[in-house]
């Protein structure tokens, strides 16, 4: 059976939703608020509820917090999740996965030139655009964030993930819609003000309306006026009388500063420092690329010179065999032609050979 909800389950509910720090994420189209579980254990036994209790606290020890974070969980008001976040590769896994791949072919000379003036024309990008692009994946690994239902639904004071369900509206959002609709009332009835009020509010519609034009007049002379500046002066100086009235800031920054003054000769400097400092880095990188280059074009000439020497030395140890070989084969016919060979026994026993046909008879030649 169901506990009774009351007051002050209500009301301790109301403060770990509002009070306990919360993550923000999409799960199936809809934005959930998700939570860590140790958190709002603390923010139980650490609020009037627990230890700034000034009679008996309900929550005593952590425990009993816990328990409480349980009977939500049972009421539907809270569900665990499981958060999935994908890892990314490091460097040495990623040189482990370079070396077990197999080697590439050496590429022609002709390809890594082109390769060479391809990367010495590549621009780099701004600093901006490099700042952006982070944030950009940044965002994207926020977003790759996925909450996942746990298949063993309880509590724990633990760093787990819970996504709430349980949704108040606060009560200043109640004040806020109970002025909007008598606001919305009492303009209806504006012709049954009181004359004294209408008037206050007719100043105060002028008013407002006067400072709009003023603002947009102060937005049509400042262009006026930086455009004669530049036009009187050649472009050389720039009076922009409040730069960021029109900006996208906020209203009090918007007016400030007061004005701001260039000249064209300062801007020059600025534009050429970072221009230098842009071909500085490029010409650094492309001073390593080709150093790069260059060494693995002497490794590869000093690998073929050793090949080369290698083959040269092995067709010189061939032709000086070749003639050891025809001094040892000369030397070894003078002794045989100096001392005369031993007739063997087989030489001395006769030795038939294949008859031979003439004139139609059988001869045998004995030697």
């Amino acid at each position: 059976e169901e506990d009774e909800w009351t007051k002050e389950d209500e009301s301790i509910a109301q403060h770990v939703r509002f009070n306990c720090a919360t993550e923000s994420t999409m799960w199936h189209g809809n934005e959930v608020h998700y939570f860590s579980g140790n958190k709002a254990v603390d923010t139980l036994y650490e609020s009037s509820y627990g230890t700034k209790a000034k009679g008996e606290p309900r929550f005593g020890n952590r425990r009993s917090a816990e328990d409480f974070m349980q009977y939500l969980l049972d009421r539907k008001m809270i569900w665990r999740a499981k958060k999935l976040v994908p890892k990314k590769k490091e460097k040495g896994e990623e040189g482990k996965e370079a070396a077990t791949k197999s080697p590439k072919m050496a590429e022609p000379k002709g390809k890594k030139e082109k390769k060479k003036k391809e990367k010495e024309e590549e621009t780099e990008v701004d600093e901006t655009d490099a700042e952006g692009k982070k944030k950009e994946e940044n965002k994207d690994e926020e977003k790759k964030k996925k909450l996942v239902e746990h298949p063993i639904q309880c509590f724990s004071d633990a760093n787990d993930c819970y996504v709430w369900i349980y949704d108040p509206t606060p009560l200043y959002k109640k004040v806020i819609g109970v002025l909007m609709i008598l606001g919305a009332i009492g303009c209806c009835c504006f012709p049954l003000w009181p004359p004294i009020v209408r008037q206050g509010v007719y100043y105060l519609s002028m008013t407002g309306i006067g400072f709009f034009g003023v603002i947009i007049g102060v937005a049509i002379l400042r262009t006026i006026l930086f455009g004669l500046i530049w036009a009187a002066t050649g472009g050389e100086h720039k009076l922009w009388i409040l730069p960021n009235l029109t900006e996208d800031v906020g209203f009090f920054e918007s007016f400030k500063p007061w004005y701001s003054y260039e000249r064209a000769s300062e801007q020059e400097k600025k534009k050429k420092e970072k221009d230098d400092k842009k071909k500085g880095k490029k010409d650094k990188n492309s001073d390593e690329e080709v150093n790069y280059f260059l060494q693995e074009e002497k490794k590869e000439e000093a690998k073929d010179s050793e090949e080369s020497k290698d083959a040269s030395q092995a067709s010189e140890s061939v032709s000086e065999n070749s003639e050891d070989d025809s001094q040892l084969s000369g030397e070894d016919e003078e002794e045989n032609e100096s001392t005369p060979a031993s007739p063997s026994t087989e030489q001395q026993q006769p030795r038939k050979r294949r008859p031979r046909k003439d004139d139609g008879d059988f001869v045998i030649v004995n030697k």
